[in-house]
Order: C-alpha cells, then sequence, then structure tokens
C-alpha cells in the first residue's frame, strides 16, 4: 500500500487518483470512504459528532483496507491513534509538502468543503495554516518519502514517485 499524506489542499487526492491510474492499482480517499461508510458528509459528521469521533473512524477506516491500494489520507490522520506508525507498518508513506502560501493559495478555492477552516475568517486562515502546518510537520516528517510540490505541476509530481518507488 502507498500512503499519500500531507497538509489539506497538497494534492494528496489529485496525485493519488493519477498514480493509482498509471499504477493500475485501486485508489482510496479516506474522507471519501468515511461519507459512505458514515452516509453523511465529514462536515456534517464534525458538526454533529465531533473531530474526536472522526478521527476514530478515519483509523477504523484505514485499518481495514486492501493491500495494493494507493490511499489518499486526510490531513490530520497520521497525526491520531498512532496511525502514522501504522501507515509505515504496512507501507509505504509519502509525504506531499508544501510551504505554506501555497497551501493558503490552494485551500482558499475551497473553504467550505473543508470542515476544520470552514468557520475561520478569512484574516485568521494564514495564522491558523502556520500554526498546524508546525503542529504536524513532525509527524508529516516521519513519512518514508517527503516530496516538495511547490510550483511543481502533478507530472513533476508523478515522476518523481515514480523515481522513489523504483529505488525501493
Amino acid at each position: 500500500m502507498i500512503f499519500i499524506i500531507g497538509f489539506m489542499g497538497v494534492g494528496k487526492s489529485t496525485i493519488g487518483k493519477q498514480l493509482a491510474l498509471q499504477m493500475n492499482v485501486n485508489f482510496v480517499d479516506v474522507d471519501k470512504e468515511i461519507e459512505l461508510s458514515e452516509e453523511t458528509s465529514i462536515a456534517e459528521i464534525f458538526n454533529e459528532r465531533g473531530e474526536e469521533y472522526f478521527r476514530k473512524i478515519e483509523s477504523r477506516i484505514i485499518r481495514r483496507l486492501q493491500p495494493n491500494s494507493i490511499i489518499a489520507c486526510g490531513g490530520g490522520l497520521p497525526c491520531y491513534n498512532d496511525n502514522i506508525k501504522y501507515i509505515n507498518d504496512k507501507g509505504v508513506s509519502i509525504y506531499l509538502y508544501a510551504d505554506e502560501s501555497n497551501i493558503l493559495k490552494r485551500i482558499k478555492k475551497n473553504i467550505a468543503n473543508r470542515p476544520l477552516i470552514n468557520d475561520i475568517k478569512k484574516k485568521d486562515l494564514k495564522s491558523y495554516v502556520k500554526s498546524k502546518v508546525r503542529e504536524r510537520s513532525d509527524i508529516y516528517n516521519k513519512a518514508n518519502f517527503t516530496i516538495n510540490t511547490n510550483n511543481k505541476s502533478e507530472t513533476e509530481i508523478l515522476t518523481q514517485i515514480h523515481s522513489l518507488l523504483n529505488s525501493i
């Protein structure tokens, strides 16, 4: 299994889908799997049941996934319930890194679908992203590989991933 991790907006789902197509394997977006299993949106889960409940579901979902899959993990997934250890024990982890300014540009386009930030005022978004990225970076840096996505095309990122995977 290949687990794609990183902060929201770095391209985990986009890159994961393309990688799965190129490798002819199953693609799993953990957030989509949660919505299917809970029959509601991530935003509703956060609003009705809270983040702790959501994090438990994330952990349960990744532990029942099929081998030979590319998995796009939610941004916080590796940071809870010892998930990063599980991820690294069960497969290869790839951290898609982007700096805070690139993250901000990307997430501003789709704030409504991001439950952790949809209630944050625009003026506070930069400090929130900066704080969360710093808080999570130690966990993200436990990934087997890190790819800097700043100013790179999907093709460049995918080429770099293939090169890394061919080296193991």
